[in-house]
This record gives C-alpha cells, structure tokens and sequence, in this order.
C-alpha cells in the first residue's frame, strides 16, 4: 500500500464530529442545522427529541441537557 493509497481512504471518510452531527440529526429525524443550533447552545429540543436522545444513547436527558435542570 502507498502513501497516497493511504491518504486517500483517509479523505473519503467523515470527519468525526460531522458524522455525530448527522447521527443525532438522523435519529431524531431534525435538520443538521438545528442540531448544529443545540450543540452550539443557541436552541434546546423539545423534550420528546430530549427523551429521544437519551434513549439512544443510554444517558438521562438531565445528563445530555444539564443547563435545564430545575433549580
């Protein structure tokens, strides 16, 4: 395998955080704007899409969301 066969496998794949982005956006069925706007912390879910999350994966939406704990 050469060096440039190697690179190019490496350029055909998603970057990491892109692909988490299109994960979440895929399972709760949202705009990968909109997920962008949560992890930039300019919107929250609903607490269907929350729940819908946790869910998924296998964390409690107070552990996902927790700047929206109840005081």
């Amino acid at each position: 395998m050469t060096l440039k066969e190697l690179y190019l496998r490496q350029k055909n794949k998603t970057a990491p955080g892109l692909a988490f982005i299109r994960e979440v956006a895929m399972v709760t069925k949202k705009s990968e704007v909109t997920v962008r706007k949560w992890l930039g912390g300019d919107a929250v879910p609903d607490g269907l899409t929350q729940k819908t999350l946790a869910d998924y994966f296998g964390f409690s939406p107070e552990d996902l969301f927790p700047t929206l704990r109840k005081s």
